[in-house]
């Protein structure tokens, strides 16, 4: 056990010191115009996080043996190459300059749970007549998918580059180290316009940035996906131990914002919960949070190429917020009639109640459930991939059970204190009228929260701006 401990102990430190910039889902693309005398190159970079990584290694494995051989990786670069080259555009003065493609390259590297992330670079270059002229450039490769867009461009051997769009400075170091300032929001730069002509430019070479959040094994290290990527022996001792750490991580994870806290304390203080009614709203988060991995999972396995799920994670948050928002306008509704039917007395106020938790209670309670734990985890998500791949699918599956009762139990435990608090706060003497409309009020907050949630999803997907 001792042993177990120190080797979790060393997985977490190491995790937290190299937490991941960009997240699982990212296309991250990268593009340097060097403009000299008759010619103008682009360097092209792609860096694939371990989600679309996964899914393109299915595409480059042609025969199936998960080895992929120079011939594999030789024909996905030819086909690679070409369809980046078809989505790059340049121009000269509004004439198209064709891009012929130069070398190429592959680099598989270690990411979080024991999945690998992509590199491909490709170079690429047009001629370029006259002495001067303005080049514009338009990159439309991986339009929508989310990640760091970068293009710079600078001159070469004489020709000087002015009046442009994008700077000569190179914020990444070409996609290997990521700035940390500007993890939160990364540039979504496509397009540039500069001039080129002869004459002298600035000393010294393109410049680059600081060091900054490392690609590769560093830069994808994540506390939850490292469990599953360790190679330490599966003995009962770290197997529990790694059960318990996912379970914390869970529980970190929920304390996060979001997770459903505003909406569980508004329904139970609204209803009258027990004690009884958190516990049950715990049990279904758990269950939804786990089998939606399991089963987004599957469907990556299933259909890895067709399947985006950065674009279907806003889908379900948009699913999510709608059955908060209903259930939020029918008790709203009810309670609002109950409220101003002009039955005031004790008796029925304390009856309405008791008919809200009891039958109708239960079925929201279920549906609150189900969208609190309806989206899952990127990390857990890379768990079960990465289990797959080191064939550690039992020990995998383990852990996501494991982070989802986490996750739960803070919502459990938040329900528990708010279910005690309320009991102390009913004790108060209160007014007739505010005791009627503290039930409408909370429909109300959890109407405005499922409403939120679906604006926010909607605004990812682009369909409300």
């Amino acid at each position: 056990m001792r042993a177990a401990l120190l080797a979790l102990a060393g997985t977490v430190v190491a995790a937290t010191a190299h937490a991941h910039p960009l997240g699982n889902f990212t296309i991250n693309r990268y593009a340097a115009l060097r403009a000299a005398p008759g010619a103008v190159t682009v360097h092209y970079v792609v860096d694939m996080a371990e989600i679309p990584a996964f899914q393109e290694l299915a595409l480059i494995d042609a025969n199936g043996d998960h080895m992929l051989d120079d011939a594999e990786q030789r024909a996905y670069l030819d086909r690679m190459g070409a369809t980046l080259r078809e989505h790059l555009e340049l121009r000269v003065d509004g004439t198209a300059l064709p891009l012929a493609l130069g070398a190429t390259s592959l680099e598989r590297l270690p990411g979080a749970g024991g999945l690998p992330t992509l590199r491909i670079e490709a170079s690429f270059s047009a001629p370029l007549h006259g002495d001067e002229g303005t080049l514009d450039f338009h990159d439309t490769n991986f339009a929508g998918r989310p990640g760091w867009q970068e293009v710079v461009a600078d001159g070469a051997d004489g020709a000087v580059v002015s009046a442009s769009t994008v700077p000569r400075t190179d914020r990444s170091q070409a996609l290997r180290a990521y700035p940390q300032d500007l993890l939160e929001s990364p540039p979504q730069v496509t397009v540039a316009r500069f001039h080129v002509a002869r004459g002298t430019g600035p000393v010294g070479g393109r410049q680059q940035a600081d060091d900054g959040v490392r690609a590769g094994a560093a830069r994808f290290a994540d506390r939850m996906t490292e469990l599953i990527a360790t190679r330490t022996p599966l003995n009962p001792g770290f197997v529990v131990t790694a059960l318990l750490v996912a379970a914390g991580l869970g529980a970190l994870h929920a304390l996060s914002p979001g997770h459903g806290k505003t909406i569980v304390g508004a329904y139970l203080i609204g209803t009258r919960g027990t004690a009884r009614h958190a516990v049950f709203l715990g049990l279904v988060v758990t269950a939804t949070h786990t089998i939606g991995v399991y089963l987004l999972g599957l469907v990556m396995l299933v259909a890895r190429a067709s399947v985006m799920p950065e674009r279907l994670f806003p889908w379900i948050s948009v699913a999510s917020g709608l059955v908060v928002l209903a259930v939020g306008v029918s008790l709203a509704t009810s309670r609002a009639k109950a409220a101003f039917a002009g039955r005031h007395d004790h008796d029925h106020h304390h009856h309405h109640h008791h008919h809200d938790h009891g039958g109708v209670g239960w079925r929201n309670l279920v549906a609150l459930g189900v969208s609190g734990g309806l989206l899952p985890c990127p990390s857990a998500l890379v768990v079960m991939l990465g289990a797959i791949a080191l064939g550690r699918i039992a020990f995998g599956l383990l852990l996501i059970v494991a982070f989802s009762a986490g996750l739960a139990a803070v919502l459990t435990g938040v329900g528990l204190m708010l279910v005690y608090a309320r009991r102390q706060f009913e004790r108060l003497p209160l007014d007739g009228r505010l005791a009627r409309l503290a039930p409408v009020a909370s429909a109300l907050v959890i109407s405005a929260a499922g409403l939120a949630i679906v604006a926010e999803a909607l605004v990812r997907i682009g369909v409300w701006l």
